[in-house]
């Protein structure tokens, strides 16, 4: 957590999320001496816009955290079936991660040196709490590259970045869930994995010069672990 400190006064800070762009009132804050203090906490690599526009008629809040605090509520443990496209050199037919791992883990090739677009997918039971929470969120945990998500067939967003959560509250119904997460990464696997093969072989081709010798394959996948969550 960090406390900021603004050179302005008589007005409410909002905060407006650079990520989402969701915006709401600071629920914390106060006036010191001539200036604005607000406490916050960023995701690593984060960042959020403070914007100061509404006259204040108080002197401060303290209503509340100015960051989601989550609490999972559901653990999606246990297996996904997992479609990779084999025009990127991925398998043929879907594959089961009988637990979420990094694809250059894998021992298929097809898995280990994939770049490109893979579709996780299984169902889960919502069991809906006795309190039901306004807002809810399916965190990821890491992704590597980027993801976007799918419920029920309803669109829910895409997460690029840390936290990795996208809100699937409009979504979600009693009972059995469909999810769909694709999966999308750098093609820096492909073209490693490419410059081991006679060229006639490989699935990708550029006129930039070969530049990751001795370099390492890059984390791809979905990390996990992936959770329903609720705001504190």
């Amino acid at each position: 957590m960090i406390e900021v400190s603004l050179r302005m006064a008589g007005r409410v800070p909002e905060l407006w999320d650079a990520v989402n762009g969701e915006t709401r009132r600071a629920g914390t804050w106060r006036l010191e001496q001539g200036r604005t203090v607000l406490p916050l906490r960023l995701e690593p690599g984060g960042s959020i816009f403070v914007v100061l526009r509404e006259p204040a008629a108080s002197t401060g809040s303290d209503a509340g955290r100015n960051w989601i605090e989550p609490k999972a509520i559901q653990q999606l443990d246990g297996a996904w079936q997992v479609w990779f496209d084999p025009v990127c050199g991925g398998p043929k037919d879907p594959v089961v991660f009988a637990r979420l791992e990094d694809w250059t883990k894998h021992p298929e090739a097809g898995i280990r040196y994939y770049s490109g677009t893979a579709i996780y997918a299984r169902t889960f039971d919502w069991r809906v709490p006795a309190e039901k929470p306004p807002r809810v969120w399916l965190d990821l945990g890491r992704v590597d590259d980027i993801a976007e998500v799918t419920v029920n067939g309803v669109p829910c967003g895409v997460a690029w970045t840390a936290p990795w959560r996208v809100e699937i509250t409009a979504a979600l119904r009693p009972g059995e869930n469909r999810l769909l997460i694709a999966v999308t990464n750098t093609w820096a696997n492909r073209l490693i994995g490419d410059h081991a093969l006679a060229e006639a072989q490989r699935l990708t081709w550029t006129t930039a010069p070969y530049r990751l010798d001795g370099k390492p394959l890059l984390p791809a996948g979905l990390m996990g672990p992936v959770a329903i969550i609720e705001e504190q």
